[in-house]
């Protein structure tokens, strides 16, 4: 284990594992609710088995620190959906405006001590190079961003406009940041999902980060030491393109297969904050019906961001050669293209390990990738996602996703109404201080989905 990513453990379920899975065991097979502390041969008779529900029981919650950004987007919230968590926004890293470049060359030597220094040392010139081309935009593009909340938002307030343009412009520019770069968070897991990750880790980062989670568990249980085991040492990385193909001012929607019946539909008349739709059984015919499409969207933002929303399937993503160049960077096209040259020198290189590259990614690198929503989930999904608080190239993705989808079953069908964010389906901001100022009462349905820079 490296001490280069912390993991503490700062909460648990308050039974003993292999207690309240006794009691979970004996529940579904006694006349009389079971005593807690009536223990049952939860190795042979529960886990051995597959009787795995018993286990779900426990959860476990661990501070993680200075893992990377890449390592949560491609791992730990790439498959599996059991889990919660809450990541530090990006616009806290340290990375940005203070980047400790010896750090980052020795968190790359101690997980990939067998590639060579040179590599090692073309990796971090390759990140600095992007550190650079932040650095030296930072104020200007600040200042276009000032100016685009001026022209799209003209009910924000001056405090907003001082509070939120060097959000933008980092939100932005961070295309240009390596996926190195190290976050934290809290991250609930059950037992059975902390042993399959345990089996699976495909990277580096992972690995450390879970065997350091595992570690804990065996400390403070020893009796359940048995459920790790068969550690994986393979990694694994998206496939990707060898060659860079060029720059994209906007992400790439297709709608590929949609089920929608207007006469199952049922209509969403709860205005809660709580969402009820999977829950509901007035909802349940809802789940029969999907829409299927391709995203084409920049990794590290705009995924991490899409990944949110667990009750969508994901296919594997593809990096495809593409770097994602929002509206605010416009002028930066060359230094994208000689940046993104510089990467894919690296992508060729067969000597350095796949998963490396992946972690050294860049915020903006484009990945490809298909989802699948049952209408509750994407209810659920767009009425965040076309939301003005939502980052720019979500919107986009989601304001694409209606339009065509509206272009099949009609603008006025009443699954469309739903597929709105709630000042345009309720008439009012719920954000309060967070109100993104434009003029909700004069965007009408007409001109409400319209294009945005920030």
């Amino acid at each position: 284990m490296s001490n280069v990513i912390s993991v503490e453990q700062i909460a648990e379920t308050n039974i003993e594992p292999t207690l309240l899975a006794s009691h979970a065991a004996r529940m579904c097979y006694t006349a009389e609710s079971p005593k807690i502390g009536e223990k049952i041969d939860v190795e042979n008779r529960l886990f051995k088995t597959g009787h795995h529900t018993t286990l779900e029981h426990n959860y476990f919650t661990f501070k993680i620190e200075d893992i990377p950004v890449s390592s949560v987007v491609f791992g730990l919230h790439l498959t599996a959906p059991f889990y919660n968590t809450d990541q530090r926004s990006g616009r806290f890293s340290k990375m940005y405006d203070n980047p400790d470049m010896a750090g980052i060359r020795d968190t790359l030597q101690t997980y990939y001590p067998n590639v060579s220094g040179y590599d090692i040392m073309r990796a971090c010139m390759f990140i600095d190079m992007g550190l650079d081309i932040y650095a030296k935009n930072k104020n200007r593009v600040t200042e276009i961003a000032r100016d685009a909340i001026h022209r799209e938002r003209p009910k924000a307030s001056d405090k907003y406009i001082e509070q939120n343009a060097p959000k933008f412009a980092q939100e932005q520019l961070r295309m240009f940041i390596s996926m190195i770069a190290p976050t934290a968070l809290d991250y609930t897991i059950d037992l059975p999902t902390l042993a399959a990750f345990y089996r699976t880790a495909w990277t580096p980062f992972m690995r450390d980060a879970i065997d350091k989670m595992v570690g804990i568990v065996k400390t403070n249980h020893p009796d359940i030491s048995y459920m790790f085991s068969g550690w994986r040492d393979q990694d694994w990385s998206p496939n990707m393109s060898k060659y860079y193909f060029g720059t994209k001012s906007k992400p790439d929607f297709t709608l590929l297969d949609y089920k929608y019946n207007k006469n199952t539909f049922a209509q969403d008349k709860s205005h809660d904050t709580v969402d009820t739709l999977q829950f509901s059984p007035v909802y349940m015919d809802n789940s029969l019906g999907y829409v299927h499409s391709r995203i084409h969207v920049d990794a590290g933002a705009t995924m991490g961001q899409d990944q949110r929303h667990r009750s969508i399937k994901r296919s594997s993503p593809v990096f495809t050669g593409y770097f994602y160049l929002p509206p605010l960077l416009n002028g930066l096209k060359n230094d994208a293209d000689k940046f993104m040259h510089s990467y894919y020198e690296l992508v060729r290189d067969a000597n350095i390990p796949r998963s490396m590259i992946t972690a050294i990614a860049p915020y903006g690198a484009m990945v490809q990738y298909e989802k699948r929503a049952d209408l509750n989930a994407l209810i659920h999904e767009q009425g965040k996602r076309t939301c003005w608080c939502a980052q720019e190239a979500i919107y986009h993705i989601s304001c694409d996703l209606r339009r065509d989808l509206a272009q099949h079953i009609g603008e006025n069908a009443e699954l469309m109404k739903y597929l709105t964010p709630p000042c345009l389906a309720h008439g009012k901001c719920p954000e309060g201080p967070r109100y993104c100022g434009r003029d909700i009462v004069r965007d009408k349905i007409n001109g409400y989905f319209k294009q945005r820079q920030i």
